[in-house]
This record gives structure tokens, C-alpha cells and sequence, in this order.
């Protein structure tokens, strides 16, 4: 067996796609498994803390900032598998990528729509004629989409802004803005700053992590992925157990508080589910309709087509 290498954290995407270009459409040492993640949420934020292990090679960690930059990666070559939102597999698919769902977090509510702490606004229906922002393509799109029809309105109800981050934060807070779409831990940092949710993704969308792989690296690589779904699935349940180790990492290198980090610990999904069934292949139909519908990709996809349930096995244990 060998142990997981441990790799420092990078701060920047830009660094990891450095590091990535020596290797793009290389295949990678044949018993090492090139994994990009979310340097900020998700499950693998902390997996190089833990004796996570696959006992067919090796797992070389690269973070990245967004899941475009690690769907990117994927479709380069740079790494074998990574981890990104809900939205990135329907880009791909939707610009003819051969590029596979393979694994899923369960659902978890990682995004929310954040508002003043003092400010009026109390139900959905009350985002009418106010200025909402959120990032066109992202899932923060995708539950903005979800929660206005939920309440019987249209995207052309609300004034759209496009700030994230930090610049976002600061805009609800001066009060430009009135509400803004978040993901963990941002949203963590925010609550702790005076914001408050006035509502999260959980039964609207799943907002769940997924692993993708080209069909290429599926064929090729078969064992260096199970095992590292393996590998992810056990961590996962490490984490639960081990919730101090987690804290102190994000703490870390996160540079968040104590409070924001189990906020961040509190809201992580607890397991992998399988994707082979058909519910994530419906699900990501319902995203990429809705994208189409907002002219965001320029033809309808069949979604299923871009899951793949070869390692449901493992993904159930």
C-alpha cells in the first residue's frame, strides 16, 4: 500500500496550472493519480492531513480556485480526475468534450443567498425589483434559476448584478446590492459577519460536488480512479471523525477563523453516492435545460449521456 504524497497547498489556480503544464497530455507516472479539487470546500480540502491510501499508486493533489479552471485541467490532460460543481460537466458536454460524470458528493447546502442581517427582506418573493447578484454559468446561477421559480418568478424580476467574492460581501454590505448568491466557506465568513440566509440550496438544488474524468483516462486508467474514489470515500467518513484536524487545517491555510472553519465542517457533504441510476443524469438535464433557456450553452444536450456509473460499486460502499 502506498500512502497518500502529501502536497502543500497552493494559493492561487494560477500556480497549480503552472505546475500543470509540464504534464498536459501526458498521462502521468503510471502509478500516480492526478486529482484537481476546490482549494476552498469539499471534501479533499483536507485529504492531505489524513492516511488516505489506494493500493494501486499514488494521489498528487493540484488546487484550483473554481471549477472551471479544474474542468480546464481535465480537458487538457494536466490531470486525470477533479472535482468541480454541478455546472462545469454540462459546458463540457454541451462544447463536445468527452468528459464523464464518475462520482458525487450527496447534497449538501454549500450555497445560499445571503442578504443583510438588519435588512427587509425575508421570503423569496421579496428578490422581486431588488439587485441580485450571483455569477452567470455557476451554480450560484443555478439556484437563483431554481428558487425564482420556485416562487413564480423570472429571472428578468430582479435587477442582476455580477460581483462574487469579496467584491460581492462588500457591495451587500454598503447596501449597493441586495442580496447575493454565496458558496461555503464565503458564505461562512459572511454569516459571521452580520449576513444572514434568506434561504440555502437544500431543496432546491442538490449542490454537490462532482469527480469528473475524460473517456480517456475512464479507459486507460480504470484502477487509479476507483482507487482513489476509494480512497475519497474513506477520508470523507475521516473527516467526521476527526473534526479538530479539519478545523486547525482550515484555520491554517484557509485563514479563517476557528467559527467560520466548523461552519465550513458543519455544511460538507458526509458521503459519495453513486451516479449510474439515472436521478444525477435527470438532475443535470434540469440544469442544462435551464441553461439553454437562458441561452448559456446553444443547443439541447442529452445530460445522461455525460454520467457514468462504472464505479457505482465502490461509490456505494
Amino acid at each position: 500500500m502506498i500512502h497518500l504524497n502529501r502536497r502543500k497547498m497552493l494559493v492561487s489556480s494560477a500556480v497549480a496550472l503552472l505546475a500543470l503544464g509540464a504534464c498536459r497530455g501526458k498521462s502521468g507516472d503510471a502509478g500516480q493519480i492526478r486529482v484537481g479539487y476546490l482549494r476552498t470546500q469539499g471534501p479533499l480540502v483536507d485529504m492531505a492531513i489524513d492516511t488516505a491510501a489506494i493500493e494501486q499508486g499514488s494521489i498528487k493533489l493540484f488546487p484550483f480556485e473554481s471549477g472551471n479552471d479544474v474542468l480546464e485541467a481535465v480537458i487538457a490532460g494536466g490531470i486525470d480526475i477533479g472535482e468541480t460543481g454541478e455546472v462545469q460537466p454540462i459546458f463540457a458536454q454541451s462544447a463536445g468534450h468527452q468528459v464523464k460524470v464518475v462520482g458525487s458528493t450527496e447534497p449538501a447546502p454549500l450555497t445560499s443567498m445571503l442578504v443583510r442581517g438588519d435588512g427587509p427582506l425575508r421570503r423569496i418573493e421579496d428578490l422581486k425589483g431588488k439587485k441580485v447578484s450571483f455569477i452567470a454559468g455557476t451554480n450560484s446561477h443555478w439556484l437563483l434559476i431554481s428558487a425564482l421559480e420556485k416562487a413564480g418568478l423570472k429571472q428578468s424580476d430582479i435587477s442582476p448584478v455580477s460581483l462574487g467574492g469579496a467584491d460581492g460581501l462588500s457591495a451587500l454590505f454598503r447596501g449597493d446590492i441586495d442580496a447575493l448568491v454565496m458558496t461555503a466557506p464565503t458564505t461562512q465568513v459572511a454569516l459571521a459577519r452580520g449576513a444572514r440566509a434568506l434561504f440555502t440550496n437544500q431543496d432546491l438544488t442538490n449542490s454537490a460536488l462532482y469527480y469528473v474524468a475524460t473517456d480517456k483516462v475512464i479507459g486507460e486508467r480504470p484502477e487509479l480512479l476507483e482507487g482513489f474514489l476509494r480512497a475519497l470515500s474513506n477520508h470523507i467518513r475521516w473527516t467526521a471523525q476527526n473534526p479538530d484536524r479539519f478545523v486547525a487545517l482550515a484555520v491554517k491555510d484557509l485563514g479563517v477563523t476557528p467559527e467560520v472553519a466548523k461552519g465550513l465542517l458543519a455544511v460538507l457533504p458526509k458521503k459519495l453516492v453513486p451516479v449510474g441510476d439515472g436521478g444525477i443524469g435527470a438532475y443535470n438535464q434540469r440544469i442544462a435545460d435551464a441553461f439553454l433557456t437562458q441561452r448559456l450553452i446553444p443547443a439541447r444536450i442529452e445530460a445522461a449521456q455525460g454520467v457514468s456509473g462504472v464505479f457505482d460499486k465502490v461509490l456505494a460502499a
